[in-house]
């Protein structure tokens, strides 16, 4: 290429490296896996826990007049899998790589035809306005459509992402107190991270599950601690999806505050996400009356006594 041209370049580089800590590598690569797919590979296969791992962005990050394009990064001798890596949505490299949500490069329109899969969420409860002027009633009706299918496919992200959390806390062998950062267990209260064991991930990914069911089947609301969690990390997700493609204008301006009114309003678990209360669940007189009791032990007990739960779910 001349000195004056542009265009695409490909470089090679050769890199001698020792592994000296192949746990380190793997829970390295587990972290980044973008699949549960991607988690099992790096799990059986420390060579492509290492392709995996390694991010030649970096190569790229402090060199002026470079743009990223593509890069494949593959282990020696055979060994495990080829990884293709892109830029993020703004042409920067990502600090967290989330379960790919299937959305393409036409967000609007991905959402707009999930919409019609959340049967069970009124556009009403998502800020649609029947009564409203023409123009506003069509512009309140798009906008719910938006937020139906983001949540159909923040659903989708947040059962992936919850699968390779436990994947991850399973290799490990530890808790959620033990790794630095996690996709959805990050997103519970954080002063019982060192509760947040595989087994719990576990149960919880049960209750996601569920949880993803009342979109499509008919709201219902939540029945336990744990799920009145989950939304909240349901939302979290639709958070992170909503700043990755860069919709927030396509939304209403408080398009949050609305899900957590529609879905939270009522949620006393909520409290624990409050530092100036931290404890309170210990203490039945500290918080309001006939709330349920938010300590840990009771998160996936129903809150009405004979709620049937799936026998993966039942405390009992």
């Amino acid at each position: 290429m001349d000195s004056d041209a542009t265009g695409d370049a490909s470089l090679r580089l050769t890199l001698d490296l020792d592994i000296t800590d192949p746990e380190a590598v793997r829970s390295y690569a587990l972290f980044r896996a973008p699949t549960p797919e991607h988690a099992a590979m790096a799990t059986d296969n420390l060579l492509t826990a290492l392709a995996m791992a390694m991010d030649p962005r970096r190569v790229t990050a402090d060199v002026p007049g470079v743009r990223f394009l593509l890069a494949r990064v593959e282990a020696a001798e055979g060994h495990g899998t080829a990884e293709q890596l892109r830029p993020g949505a703004a042409g920067e490299p990502t600090g967290r790589v989330p379960a790919d949500p299937g959305i393409g490069e036409d967000a609007v329109a991905a959402l707009l035809e999930a919409s019609g899969r959340v049967a069970g969420v009124p556009l009403e409860r998502l800020g649609y306005r029947a009564d409203a002027e023409d123009g506003e009633r069509a512009r309140s009706r798009h906008r719910a459509r938006l937020l139906a299918g983001l949540l159909w496919h923040a659903a989708a992200a947040m059962t992936d992402e919850l699968i390779t959390d436990i994947a991850l806390l399973r290799s490990r062998g530890a808790t959620a107190a033990d790794i630095d950062e996690m996709f959805v267990v990050d997103n519970l209260p954080p002063q019982f991270a060192h509760r947040y064991d595989s087994r719990f991930a576990s149960r919880f990914l049960a209750v996601c599950v569920e949880l993803s069911m009342s979109l499509v089947s008919g709201w219902k609301e939540p029945a336990c601690v744990a799920q009145e969690l989950a939304i909240r990390c349901l939302l979290a997700d639709a958070e992170f999806l909503v700043e990755q493609l860069e919709l927030g204008p396509e939304l209403p301006p408080d398009w949050l505050p609305l899900l957590e009114r529609a879905f939270l309003a009522d949620a006393g678990s909520m409290r624990l996400y409050d530092p100036s209360l931290d404890g309170f669940e210990a203490d039945p007189a500290a918080g309001p009356p006939d709330v349920p009791s938010m300590r840990f032990e009771d998160w996936f007990k129903p809150f009405r006594p004979g709620t049937p739960r799936p026998p993966c779910i039942d405390p009992e």
